[in-house]
């Protein structure tokens, strides 16, 4: 709270200055004495990145900037739910930079698999090969600095898809809630289990007197302006202590696998305390989150993505995935002897959830989420016991 900034009053001078601190950030970021580049999917933050990288070359770069700057390059998943590229190309034809496609079908599920997790050393919702598989794209081309945008969906209020105002709002008052006590806190996280319980993914042994509760965060303790809302409160919990934290420390560890740096202009610490002192209604608003950017990105990068809604997420194509060719390889998975893992988990209800998702195809994004995390404690268990 010490470090918030005073606002300009009104929400013009408001949506300037934070132009102002992100064409800055960006700016800085592009200082290099190696070519430089970008993990473009097509979504708001991404293109926001690659497009003022190609303001600032129009407005005349500095001594020290890398003019080496035009390298996008693009995941693709062909056929899949979630391909962004058609988006991805409308905002590299913004930032005139001819992109480097990098289509990740079926038969990239499983050759590098098991050197993935290795590389990620933790367990997650999902396996980070589109990450993995990019960041060695990049180091093929010699390309070892990428300025990627994290941290925007924390600052202001994403994760929310489209047409999910009702349970976009629930999230926050719970998040609220959750904040105001350790007894309801550990109240909102029984209320996740059973709710997990319900959808037919929870099989970990023990009721629910045995559901851990969580360990102390950071920031946890902090305080906060007595006039922040449970979006606000929600939002610096999830940056400082949850949802950024994880990835952060995930992209860390696959780009650097592959010695790659990653720059994150929306991380910026003016930008970041500017950004946290902002009234809510600047981050989320009716249909819209991150609405301070966006308005202030306005004339700056393709319409259909400044004020697109949809949140898609960078994520391997699991649905399509477990349905056709890594199911060899979970079965195979849920078939060996790990005793660490028969301690914590009910394998019996585990296999047979699996096996009915399996034979009907019918693996979904929820599922696989949710289902995925056992998939990587078992082979962790299994590798290093």
């Amino acid at each position: 709270m010490d470090h918030l900034p005073a606002l300009p009053r009104s929400d013009a001078e408001q949506v300037d200055r934070f132009r102002e601190l992100f064409l800055d950030a960006v700016g800085l970021r592009m200082r290099s004495d190696v070519p430089i580049g970008t993990c473009l999917s097509g979504g708001f933050d991404s293109t926001a990145v690659l497009c003022t990288m190609a303001a600032h070359e129009k407005a005349g770069m500095g001594p020290r900037d890398n003019a080496a700057w035009r390298h996008a390059f693009v995941a693709t998943f062909p056929g899949a739910s979630n391909d962004e590229r058609p988006f991805a190309e409308q905002a590299a034809a913004w930032a005139k930079v001819d992109p480097t496609f990098l289509e990740i079908g079926q038969k990239e599920a499983l050759p590098d698999l098991e050197r993935i997790l290795t590389d990620a050393d933790d367990i997650y919702l999902l396996p980070p090969s589109p990450i993995w598989l990019i960041y060695r794209e990049l180091r093929r081309q010699k390309v070892v600095v990428s300025l990627d945008g994290h941290g925007a969906d924390e600052l202001m209020g994403a994760y929310r898809q489209e047409g999910e105002a009702l349970a976009f709002r629930l999230r926050n008052t719970l998040a609220g809630f959750s904040s105001s006590s350790d007894w309801a806190s550990r109240g909102v996280d029984l209320l996740r289990v059973l709710t997990i319980k319900r959808q037919g993914h929870y099989f970990l042994r023990g009721g629910l007197r045995d559901v851990p509760a969580q360990l102390p965060l950071l920031g946890d303790d902090d305080t906060l302006p007595p006039d922040w809302g449970s979006l606000n409160r929600r939002l610096y919990r999830m940056f400082h202590g949850t949802v950024l934290p994880t990835i952060l420390r995930n992209f860390d560890r696959i780009s650097m696998a592959h010695g790659i740096e990653v720059r994150m202009p929306f991380m910026d610490w003016r930008l970041v305390t500017y950004t946290m002192a902002l009234p809510e209604a600047s981050k989320s608003c009716g249909d819209y989150t991150k609405l301070i950017a966006r308005r202030a990105l306005e004339g700056r990068m393709p319409e259909t993505i400044r004020m697109g809604r949809r949140k898609i997420g960078f994520n391997s194509p699991m649905p399509e995935w477990l349905n056709g060719s890594l199911s060899g390889w979970v079965t195979s998975l849920l078939e060996q002897k790990v005793p660490a893992f028969a301690e914590l988990v009910d394998e019996k209800k585990l296999r047979a959830a699996v096996d009915r998702l399996t034979a009907s195809k019918t693996w979904g994004w929820e599922s696989a989420g949710r289902i995925w995390p056992y998939f990587n404690m078992k082979w962790m268990l299994a590798r290093y016991s």
